[in-house]
């Protein structure tokens, strides 16, 4: 199943519409996101926590969520950089069929 998924994901990576982000296992990074969000047109944020989920729309909250988002994009790579990293995860889950 896991294979399937990042399959999936590789292939998103074709669409023009889409932009798959990944951050490359050991890269330094100085941001390290406890909870996921969603930014929409840096008007609203929703964020998912542990316990609940947050519509933020006040200009300074959502203003955090685009920095954080900023850095985290600066972190990955996209495009045949990305499709190779997800290639090689797939390829060990494979291996562990056998």
């Amino acid at each position: 199943m896991m294979i399937e998924q990042l399959e999936r994901i590789a292939a998103r990576t074709y669409r023009p519409n889409v932009r798959v982000g990944i951050v490359p296992f050991g890269r330094p990074a100085e941001v390290f996101p406890l909870h996921s969000w969603d930014l929409f047109d840096q008007r609203a944020v929703i964020v998912g926590t542990t316990t609940a989920t947050a519509v933020l729309t006040e200009p300074r909250d959502v203003a955090v969520y685009a920095e954080l988002t900023d850095a985290l994009e600066r972190l990955a790579v996209y495009g045949a950089e990305a499709r190779e990293i997800l290639t090689r995860v797939a390829d060990r889950y494979r291996s562990l069929d056998t």
